[in-house]
């Protein structure tokens, strides 16, 4: 069969909202008519994409295995139809910007490679950075751009919501058997410990979530990819955002949402008081209208 980019568009949001109203309302078109266009791809494939119950959606064994492939296909048609277009528009200058490594190691290679395609003549920096210090190197001026939590203060700052990832526990499917996030369930586990400053700890902090004293007697770990290490090695499970288990290196872990639910919401800062130049624009309308083109878990929710 030929698959379009419509169709892939179709099933890539239809996987990233987990509800057809959500996804209707995004493609711009009505739900009877998302319902039939979904019903009909499944048939062209000969697969059943996904499960549907009363509430969401979720994707089969078959989506799952999908999601990239039509993330990439999609990508692939995208990005040639911008080059015969000549939609390049010589943008030139320089860009800087400051995320953590949750959403340095999901959002930023392959909106980073789209925006390198869109605009090679533009040239960009990347510095890392953790909580508060993201929004203060927003504020001072350091950096261009930066994609987190906003904490401390945030005055001066434009702050445009890219997507809500809800809390979980990562983990190996072969070594813990979870049925649930409970917090029951949480406090006969071997939960790995979040820095200090991290936002997940804020996160759990103010929502007065008894996830931080059960933290206490775990093993000490600052880095996202020592997290997901030493959750591969069974040393422990992690308590991540649905964002940071879309990592690549959490792709064969299991993930289950905390219960009570809480949510990390993900932001696009810069500053108010500047003209953003074409290269700083062009870079934020990347962030802001290609994320469904990121691989990434359906609990995450793309605003």
């Amino acid at each position: 069969m030929n698959l379009s980019q419509k169709q892939l568009r179709l099933f890539i949001t239809i996987a990233q909202a987990g509800h057809i109203t959500q996804a209707s309302e995004r493609l711009g078109i009505s739900q009877p008519s998302l319902t039939r266009a979904l019903a009909r791809f499944e048939s062209e494939l000969g697969v059943t994409l996904f499960h549907r119950t009363t509430r969401r959606l979720t994707l089969t064994p078959e989506g799952q295995r999908f999601m990239p492939v039509a993330q990439r296909l999609l990508n692939d048609m995208e990005d040639a139809c911008e080059v015969l277009q000549g939609r390049t528009d010589g943008i030139t200058g320089r860009v800087s910007l400051t995320m953590g490594s949750t959403a340095g190691g999901t959002l930023m290679p392959p909106l980073l490679k789209m925006f390198m395609r869109r605009y090679p003549g533009v040239r960009v920096g990347v510095v890392e950075s953790y909580g508060v210090e993201t929004t203060k190197s927003v504020r001072s001026g350091e950096v261009d751009l930066g994609i987190g939590t906003p904490q401390g203060d945030i005055a001066g700052l434009r702050c445009d919501l890219l997507l809500q990832a809800p809390l979980g526990i990562v983990y190996r499917r072969d070594q813990f058997k979870i049925r649930d996030g409970s917090l029951e369930t949480l406090s006969n586990l071997p939960i790995l410990k979040e820095g200090p400053n991290s936002s997940i700890i804020d996160l759990l902090r103010i929502n007065g979530s008894p996830i931080v004293s059960m933290m206490s007697k775990g093993i000490d770990v600052t880095s996202l990819t020592m997290q997901l290490a030493l959750v591969q090695a069974g040393m422990g499970v992690a308590v991540l955002s649905a964002l940071a288990a879309s990592h690549p290196q959490a792709i064969d872990l299991g993930f289950t949402l905390l219960e009570p639910g809480i949510e990390r919401p993900v932001f696009l800062m810069q500053r108010t008081d500047r003209i953003a130049s074409p290269a700083v624009a062009a870079l934020a309308q990347v962030f802001l209208r290609d994320l469904h083109h990121v691989a990434l878990r359906p609990e995450v929710k793309l605003l």
